[in-house]
């Protein structure tokens, strides 16, 4: 349990919307139940002092594991060695990742996820399941097997919805495929998020999904049909319709920086979401790692099928956001709102999440002057430090 109440001196805040200096963090049971500025911060006892930085917890919302183990593992120790892993990296929150699987295999790992998701309490907070797969396009299918993909039904969807206990929060569709279209509105319609993805779907294809309530796409650029000057595609309506938000794997090997750097001026920010598609590899040496049922190879830090296709990533969400700031020179509270206060607004979690304000959880990061990880701060409680 997390003290009743704690005070935590602070040289830098990044909320992420704006950044306060030489500040207190007040904590009460798990939240933040004030922000104390200015002369009154100097009179406030303070039990602890903050690293360099302390920003909103971020939120990984398309992770399939870490530390050698899945998601499809359907195993209390999976969900536990991804927690801790995620916390080691700044992250807070977590939707745990599918992979398209035989019926009888995704149903036993959902109902593994709502049977031991509230158990986990070491680490970043498992907060939902994202389903990627099996609604997906054989011909984008990526590291998904094509014998696991399905046609889009909604009672088989619904089932999968009974076997996870209603803990699917996100799903990936490729809309262009049969059904695709009425799975996208019964989705919308039980407040589940529906991103595009493994999707060759036309510009109409993909407006006619944001219509229906799709609101997000999944690694952006990643399996989708390409741009093209005279069929934009459903990159073309992502990349500007003001609605969609955009996940993007931000490691510099799934997406050239060059084609980040052109998302984000797109995008924006308050539009882009750094995910890392994190795979059993993260934090593990080169080597064969599961991903689902299969094997996929870490060599340099690159996860690939046998046939060289990309499978995942080793990425970690600190990672992503020095990579921002670094390379492409991205402002830190720019980097810190994609990688915190835009997934929580995109999940309907905003004002609860990923800032750095009185009523919100005390889920925080505390960051060295190379924007380094130092302790990992879930609902007021130390959940990581160095």
């Amino acid at each position: 349990m997390p003290p009743e109440e704690l005070s935590i001196r602070c040289r830098k805040v990044c909320t992420p919307s704006h950044v306060l200096t030489d500040c207190v963090l007040r904590i009460a049971s798990g939240r933040i139940a004030e922000v104390v500025t200015g002369a009154h911060a100097e009179r406030v006892p303070a039990s602890a002092e903050a690293a360099a930085v302390v920003a909103p917890g971020f939120i990984d919302s398309h992770v399939h594991g870490a530390r050698g183990r899945d998601v499809m593992d359907g195993t209390v120790e999976s969900l536990a060695a991804m927690s801790a892993a995620l916390a080691a990296h700044g992250t807070t929150s977590f939707l745990a990742t599918t992979l398209s699987a035989p019926y009888s295999d995704t149903e036993h790992a959902l109902r593994a996820y709502a049977a031991h998701h509230c158990r986990i309490a070491e680490g970043a907070l498992p907060i939902g399941v994202h389903m990627e797969g099996p609604y997906l396009n054989p011909v984008r299918k990526g590291t998904h097997d094509a014998s696991f993909l399905r046609q889009t039904d909604v009672p088989a969807f619904t089932r999968f919805l009974e076997a996870s206990g209603n803990t699917v929060r996100k799903i990936t569709v490729a809309p262009e495929m049969d059904h695709g279209l009425e799975l996208i509105r019964e989705a919308s319609a039980r407040g589940i998020q529906v991103s595009l993805g493994h999707s060759d779907a036309t510009l109409d294809e993909a407006r006619a999904a944001v219509e229906a309530g799709a609101r997000q796409a999944t690694h952006t650029f990643n399996a989708m049909r390409p741009f093209h000057q005279r069929e934009p595609g459903i990159l073309g309506l992502v990349l500007t319709d003001e609605r969609v938000y955009t996940e993007v794997i931000a490691d510099g090997v799934h997406v050239h920086f060059a084609a980040l750097g052109l998302l984000l001026r797109l995008k924006g920010p308050e539009r882009t979401i750094l995910v890392t598609d994190g795979t059993s590899a993260v934090d593990m040496p080169d080597g064969r790692y599961p991903l689902g049922d299969k094997q996929i190879v870490l060599e340099r830090g690159e996860c690939r099928d046998p046939d060289g296709t990309l499978a995942g990533s080793v990425l970690t969400l600190d990672r992503a956001v020095r990579n921002l700031v670094s390379v492409l020179r991205v402002p830190l509270c720019d980097a810190l709102t994609a990688a915190s206060a835009t997934p929580a607004r995109s999940l309907g979690l905003g004002g609860r999440k990923g800032v750095i304000a009185p009523g919100a959880d005390a889920d925080l990061v505390f960051l060295d002057e190379e924007l380094r990880v130092v302790k990992t701060m879930v609902a007021g409680r130390v959940v990581y430090r160095t």
